[in-house]
């Protein structure tokens, strides 16, 4: 089994705008699962091999994917497989340009919300503000940055990705329920 990066942080404003995006993050999930062709990842999305095309040579471009594989297909026409060169992409959220932010803060809100859901079913969540579940999105921004640093030099198999962000997201979060200024909102 082919092994690669776990985690990639990614520092760089151009590639972090890039990643901005559904579409793109949407096909770099799917990648980081296992490698498709442009065909396959249009019949997945429901978007046209052309558009695909365009997402894969912006990803390309920015060193995120790589060609693991060409094959040919019955007609003898070529097929290239594309994959993800890690496992997860965590954005550096110092490194975030302001146009942006709002992206990255809204996919964390929206992820908190899952979250933060478990908590109140087992009575373990304080009662919590729109500003108080923004300000958690940018904090659980800097864990997951923090918690992703120790996986940068490792390498995993190709279907660990999304146990790998799971075990990322569970220890940043057990991070942020200790930090004094969230710990009253999370009860015991």
């Amino acid at each position: 089994m082919k092994r690669r990066k776990a985690v990639v942080i990614v520092k760089n404003p151009e590639t972090i705008r890039l990643l901005a995006d559904f579409t793109r993050t949407e096909i770099l999930r799917l990648l980081s699962r296992k490698p498709m062709t442009e065909t396959q990842l249009s019949k997945e999305l429901g978007i046209t091999k052309a558009a695909v095309g365009y997402h894969l040579h912006l990803l390309m471009k920015a060193g995120l994917i790589d060609i693991s594989r060409i094959e040919a297909e019955k007609h003898g026409i070529l097929q290239k497989y594309y994959t993800t060169m890690a496992s997860l992409f965590i954005v550096d959220p110092e490194k975030i340009p302001e146009d942006a932010k709002r992206y990255f803060l809204q996919v964390q809100i929206e992820h908190l919300l899952g979250i933060l859901s478990v908590f109140k079913l087992r009575h373990q969540l304080s009662k919590i503000s729109s500003e108080e579940l923004e300000d958690l999105a940018k904090v659980m921004l800097e864990q997951l940055k923090t918690v992703g640093q120790k996986y940068v030099d490792q390498k995993v198999e190709m279907e660990d990705s999304e146990s790998l962000e799971i075990k990322i997201y569970a220890e940043a979060l057990a991070r942020l329920t200790k930090q004094k200024e969230w710990r009253s909102i999370f009860k015991r």
